[in-house]
């Protein structure tokens, strides 16, 4: 019974810091690239910066590791790993999500953070079926047209509110297409860094420092915050970094979510996660919601619930013994 008691507490310690780290990672960014610090567009600035001050963390616990004898065992840079074709593309995804969901924060409010990003269940589906051949069940259609229905309805109760933003949705729209295929790239690359979820985010990251860096130079936001008046204002660099050690520590403790619970129950919790942020976004900007675009986040949230309910039932059937007689090579992979 202590056992139990035990593994239920540590349980819901994981879920509450995977909830605590991810909410406060919506709201740190929003409060940068909402104007905090200035009117320029500082997103592609602020997303490079992310990857760079996970890169120096991870070196700085190196240093501290081995200056103190601290047992911190940190992946060998293997470049020849760096520059494969499957991690490029896997890389490439993520600074395409990490650019287009800054983008989309600057545009968007937080409370309509869940409903601009739905359409990454909805890619999901479209690349699983199509770069990794599973079918497509009648369940999964259901669910990405519930998701639909309430995505259109959100955006039409922002637009009768006065506050949608037509770049938002469109940049909400990529983030989801940029994550979905970060999702199908990342079955490539766990064999390539031999299933270490924390190699394979060290990785990533110095890989994002070297994509993001032109894009950074190229559009000019490097130069826009060096002859800034923020770059000698400690809050601005205190908020980047502390945005930048939460990017690190979400993919942490996903991991670490999924380690104690399941992958099926990390979906839960990242759905209910999203409904208490939505709340919690509502209360602190004081915002007022109609009960339609009450209704639109719902029906996204189902929609999202209702596969992932479908896709534990079928896991537990295939845990099942099978009783019956198949006829030979016939197998199925659903989505």
């Amino acid at each position: 019974m202590v056992e139990k008691k035990s593994s239920i507490g540590k349980v819901c310690s994981v879920i509450i810091l995977y909830w605590g780290v991810s909410i406060s990672m919506v709201f740190v960014n929003k409060h940068i690239l909402s104007g905090s610090f200035g009117d320029n567009d500082v997103s592609i600035f602020v997303a490079w910066y992310q990857c760079f001050s996970a890169v120096i963390g991870i070196q700085l616990c190196g240093f501290i590791s081995r200056k103190t004898k601290i047992p911190v065992k940190i992946p060998k840079i293997e470049w020849n790993l760096l520059l494969k074709k499957d991690f490029l593309r896997f890389s490439f995804a993520f600074v395409a999500s990490l650019t287009m969901n800054n983008l989309m924060l600057k545009h968007i409010g937080v409370a309509f953070y869940q409903v601009a990003r739905s359409w990454t269940l909805i890619f999901t589906i479209l690349f699983s079926q199509c770069l990794l051949k599973k079918d497509i069940t009648y369940k999964a259609i259901i669910a990405c047209l519930i998701v639909t229905c309430g995505f259109f309805i959100g955006i039409d109760q922002e637009d009768a509110s006065g506050t949608l933003s037509v770049w938002g949705i469109i940049y909400g729209i990529f983030a989801s297409l940029a994550t979905a295929l970060g999702g199908i790239f990342i079955k490539r690359v766990q064999p390539i860094v031999e299933g270490d979820s924390f190699k394979q985010a060290y990785y990533n990251n110095i890989n994002g420092v070297i994509i993001f860096f032109p894009l950074v130079f190229s559009t000019g936001q490097l130069q826009q915050i060096l002859y800034s008046e923020f770059i000698f204002h400690p809050s601005f660099w205190i908020c980047m970094t502390i945005s930048g050690v939460l990017s690190l520590s979400i993919g942490w403790v996903s991991v670490l979510q999924i380690k104690h619970t399941s992958p099926i129950t990390h979906h839960v919790s990242n759905t209910a996660k999203s409904v208490l942020m939505t709340v919690l976004a509502i209360m602190y900007f004081n915002e007022d919601k109609t009960m339609l675009w009450w209704g639109g986040n719902f029906l996204v949230i189902f929609g999202v619930m209702f596969y992932t309910y479908s896709k534990m039932n079928e896991k537990m059937d295939q845990e099942l013994p099978d009783l019956t007689i198949e006829p030979e090579n016939k197998h199925s992979h659903n989505v």
